[in-house]
């Protein structure tokens, strides 16, 4: 490779990185991406020459001092990159402009091209089954599908208090915002015909809208619940496949013709829709492979790359009848969920693109276009709820201080069937009895929390559903 190209090849690289990154960078950053993106090693000194032409380019800017210095791209800047510098070459290249490489939306021209295979009808692309090796050779925290820029990158954006604080606190922050984003666009990606604002009346209100047939309405009334599920029960749900089994009864619920496979592996051959891809069909390996998915799953540390393999893990494997790229969905937040991190709501992603990512994984298990459209995905979602970072304020720790408590006082009130104007009664007694600061704001927290109980939010509580249906009968 002569001179020119070399160079043309190095700066290219450098502001790719830099631009696909959404945090500036360290010069070790820099030096490990490029390592991994080319054959070749580049040398530190040398990386440090072409930042700083690009930075006298105006191409690239930097921040902080000695060890700490990054690099960012100016994206205000789209002018031509002259070579002339120490290198003495005097022709020059166009600087990579911020859509040069991604004039679509989600998908880098890199991932555009393999998903082009997609393109030949499903007949007469090659016939693949599941490959179980993809899980048996995953090494949880060895093994990388996220790499640590994006998780970098993603974490920053999606963080939102700086202290420990319990598992889903700030999904209750945001609970009902929540409850909507998710059930529409997880529904949508169904073929959910669903308004956002008539999913919104729905859930909230339980206004069914006019025109929509049953199976809508029950897909947006099964998400909200299989949510609160798992927001109500985040500091205590595993990963697991009674978990796992239990999101899917959740979101399967009345929508399947064998109402006996809701929250079961599946015992049926199933097949996937304009795909040359063949799922498993035998019960018993299917069970065992979901059991592995999820061991694996639940021993990685780092919330993206735990979500991402849940997402694309448990839609490959396709353990049910049906409803398995919904339970991937929702099972996909856990990690953050439990970590207070922003939540995955899949807002404004197209369902084509949605689909092609999906299956591209199917046939190729190459997770690529996948791991693009998560990324995205997760940007956007960080981008509609509030990015300021909270501390949450009185009533929220308040909140959290009381949490054993609130729970403690529902689950005597069910088991003793208390009802109606007594209610009150009861929890003022509990208030006193137990010193409980505040009563007021304790009894109003508990009285809300009784009026939306549903028996998907029992677990914490130690209460049977059958002592619950009693209670609500009573």
């Amino acid at each position: 490779m002569n001179l020119k190209k070399r160079l043309q090849q190095e700066y290219s690289v450098m502001l790719n990185i830099l631009r696909n990154a959404f945090i500036p960078l360290s010069l070790g950053d820099i030096n490990t991406e490029i390592n991994k993106s080319t054959e070749k090693t580049i040398h530190k000194k040398t990386i440090q020459r072409r930042l700083k032409d690009l930075i006298e380019e105006g191409l690239v800017q930097k921040e902080g001092k000695g060890r700490n210095q990054k690099y960012y791209v100016n994206k205000n800047n789209n002018s031509v990159l002259a070579y002339s510098n120490k290198d003495k070459v005097s022709s020059t290249i166009g600087a990579y402009d911020i859509d040069e490489d991604k004039n679509h939306p989600i998908f880098s021209n890199n991932a555009l091209s393999l998903l082009s295979y997609l393109e030949t009808p499903s007949y007469g692309r090659i016939k693949t089954s599941y490959q179980v090796n993809l899980i048996e050779s995953y090494v949880p925290n060895q093994t990388q599908y996220v790499p640590d820029v994006v998780r970098e990158q993603l974490f920053q954006l999606g963080k939102r208090f700086d202290q420990t604080l319990a598992a889903g606190t700030y999904a209750k922050h945001i609970g009902q915002r929540l409850l909507v984003d998710l059930s529409y666009h997880s529904s949508r990606l169904e073929g959910n015909t669903y308004s956002k604002l008539d999913t919104q009346n729905l859930i909230e209100n339980g206004f069914t809208a006019d025109g929509k047939i049953h199976e809508e309405t029950v897909m947006i009334m099964n998400h909200k619940e299989a949510i609160l599920f798992l927001v109500e029960n985040a500091d205590e749900i595993p990963l697991s496949t009674f978990t796992i089994r239990n999101i899917h009864y959740l979101l399967a619920q009345d929508l399947l013709k064998n109402p006996n496979a809701c929250g079961r592996v599946r015992e049926v051959e199933v097949k996937v829709g304009k795909s040359s891809y063949l799922p498993l069909n035998n019960p018993h390996q299917l069970t065992e492979h979901l059991a592995l998915l999820l061991r694996k799953a639940a021993q990685i540390d780092d919330a993206f790359e735990q979500s991402f393999f849940l997402l694309i893990h448990i839609s490959y494997l396709q353990a049910f009848e049906d409803v398995n790229k919904r339970t991937a969905r929702l099972t996909c937040n856990i990690p953050f969920i439990k970590g207070n991190l922003c939540p995955l709501s899949f807002i404004d992603v197209p369902q084509e693109d949605y689909f092609k990512a999906l299956l591209y994984f199917y046939e190729k298990n190459d997770f690529l276009p996948a791991l693009e459209l998560f990324q995205w995905a997760y940007i956007k979602s960080c981008e509609q709820y509030d990015v300021v970072k909270d501390s949450l304020g009185e009533i929220d720790s308040y909140r959290i201080q009381y949490r054993a408590e609130r729970k403690e006082v529902i689950a005597k009130i069910i088991r003793s069937r208390i009802q109606g104007s007594k209610i009150e009664p009861a929890i003022t007694r509990y208030c006193h009895e137990n010193n409980i600061a505040s009563p007021d704001k304790f009894i109003t927290m508990v009285l809300q929390e009784i009026e939306t109980l549903h028996s998907g939010a029992l677990v914490s509580l130690g209460v049977t559903e059958s002592i619950f249906k009693a209670w609500k009968i009573s």
